[in-house]
């Protein structure tokens, strides 16, 4: 079935739907396709599940940075399965009312895996779309590192997924998704090194941010020729 409409976008994320949501409100027609769960990265595979975590890191940090005044930390400890399994009691809602929010706005949904047939028509499925503009707001994937042991290497997306939490585990790159993650697992009891290209990683950030006290904090970092997101 062929559909036109002033706008398709390819995506459901924060970029996708703020641009599909603007342009209906102008009165535009507006059609939005997306071959995952409706929500895209920040809300069920990066900032959202993320902050669950990195909470769960920073109350335990918090108790043992206050061991001494008050607080006796002992048995404090972050348990993995179920913290694993709140984050995603977290984001189980989110497609089903993302895909409810576009109804009410009049912005027709199509899942599936979209694909130019025409310079401004894309397939779904069945469905034939064709917009008068056609936006592609799909993110970003890791690169794939050329380096040996590559095999071994996991996402981003594939760390919110774990059930279990390895006994150590190397970060490759040292921005500040490598030092969050990377500070999330060593308050679970990992012990975890990240490694980057140059001589100082989370360039750009804070100090603050880069700070790493080996005493209280059991990450390091260590330059090497490696480099690139994870």
């Amino acid at each position: 079935m062929k559909n036109t409409f002033d706008l398709v976008v390819i995506g459901t994320g924060s970029a996708a739907s703020g641009v599909a949501s603007r342009c209906r409100a102008a009165g535009w027609t507006v059609a939005i396709v997306d071959s995952r769960p409706f929500g895209g990265t920040c809300a069920l595979r990066g900032c959202d599940p993320k902050k669950v975590l990195v909470g769960a890191a920073e109350a335990i940090d918090g108790i043992r940075r206050l061991d001494g005044k008050g607080i006796v930390p002992a048995g404090a400890r972050i348990d993995w399965r179920g913290l694993m399994a709140f984050k995603r009691s977290i984001i189980a809602a989110v497609p089903q009312s993302r895909e409810k929010g576009f109804a009410r706005k009049g912005i027709e949904a199509f899942h599936g895996r979209a694909h130019f047939i025409g310079p401004t028509t894309v397939a779904v499925g069945g469905d034939e779309l064709e917009g008068r503009h056609v936006l592609v707001a799909t993110g970003a994937k890791p690169a794939d590192l050329d380096i040996p042991g590559r095999e071994h290497l996991i996402t981003s997306d594939q760390f919110l997924e774990l059930d279990d939490l390895p006994s150590s585990l190397v970060f490759v790159g040292g921005g500040y998704i490598s030092f969050e993650f990377a500070h999330v697992a060593a308050r679970a009891g990992a012990r975890v090194t990240i490694v980057h290209r140059g001589d100082e990683p989370a360039r750009g950030q804070h100090r603050d941010a880069r700070l790493c006290d080996r005493a209280e904090r059991p990450l390091h970092a260590a330059a090497t020729g490696v480099g690139g997101p994870w």
